[in-house]
């Protein structure tokens, strides 16, 4: 190889691919932690150093060229293949003092987790914890996260998982709601309300599959927070989907509709990147929660 043809800056490579990725020198700034000025001067260089414009602004975003999209498929290349030679290193880390990222759903972090920490303290006090709280699945190939509990199992191979239980999810309100629908199905009652996560209609076909008939809409009111939704249900007259494990320690709360509503049933993964999963802290993190946050 000749090495004397690569002269370009690494660095502005990364910074291209960032820009790229998130559509704006503020975004992209925000996510490299750098100024907008200074990103917009390695941008500025990389276009000098390959003679090529890579950008063009439409509206407040900035859209690759046709000379971006060819090089941005190369460039993302180059950062998997960055990813996967740090991945390689950390897996050969055999210290157990150092951070670990751990990615959890809102309730899962919110009602499970906290009660673990002291434990985990006194089990590795030099670990030191980040945790990334999301029901947004984090991209573990590109180090969004070292352990990830999702709800499907992973299919890369990159990838290892262990299952750690599975998930009820049943329909709950608060106890005096719930008692004023005893008896009856939700055709009878009206007016039932449901906090809905989307506009999709997963959980609209759902209903309809457990036989569910209402002649009135009942997702007026939306929220894609969980806690929020917890935090609604205690206030208003509506329902949310629960896990049935969380739900169970708190007696104010009652499954409703219960012989009307088909549960449903989510398997629990504990997921790491298989080069992660041989360094030490990260194994030993991953067994600790495999066996306090089973189900």
């Amino acid at each position: 190889m000749d090495w004397k043809h690569i002269q370009f800056d690494w660095n502005h490579a990364r910074a291209f691919l960032v820009v790229a990725e998130e559509g704006s020198f503020s975004a992209a700034g925000r996510a490299l932690n750098m100024s907008q000025p200074t990103l917009g001067r390695q941008i500025a260089a990389f276009e000098h150093e390959l003679k090529l414009t890579l950008f063009e602004r439409v509206g407040k975003k900035l859209v690759l060229t046709d000379s971006g999209q060819k090089l941005y498929q190369h460039v993302s290349h180059m950062a998997e293949s960055a990813n996967q030679l740090l991945l390689t290193a950390l897996g050969q880390d055999e210290s157990i003092a150092g951070k670990v990222s751990i990615s959890l759903t809102e309730l899962d972090a919110f009602f499970r987790f906290p009660p673990l920490v002291s434990q985990l303290n006194e089990l590795a006090p030099n670990i030191d914890i980040e945790l990334i709280v999301s029901n947004q699945v984090s991209d573990l190939k590109r180090r969004e996260a070292d352990i990830a509990l999702r709800y499907q199992r992973p299919t890369d191979l990159d990838l290892i998982a262990k299952k750690i239980g599975r998930e009820t999810v049943y329909l709950y309100g608060r106890k005096e709601l719930v008692n004023s629908f005893e008896g009856k199905s939700p055709n009878e009652v009206a007016n039932v309300q449901i906090i809905g996560f989307d506009y999709t209609d997963h959980l609209t076909q759902h209903l309809k599959h457990s036989n569910w008939q209402l002649k009135h809409n009942p997702f007026t009111l939306v929220c894609n927070n969980q806690l929020v939704q917890w935090q609604l249900a205690q206030h208003t007259r509506t329902l949310i989907l629960l896990p049935e494990h969380i739900a169970r320690a708190h007696p104010d709360l009652r499954i409703a509709f219960k012989e009307h509503f088909n549960p449903f049933e989510i398997d629990a993964w504990l997921v790491s990147h298989r080069e992660l999963h041989t360094s030490k802290r990260v194994r030993l993190v991953y067994d600790f929660l495999a066996q306090h946050m089973a189900i």
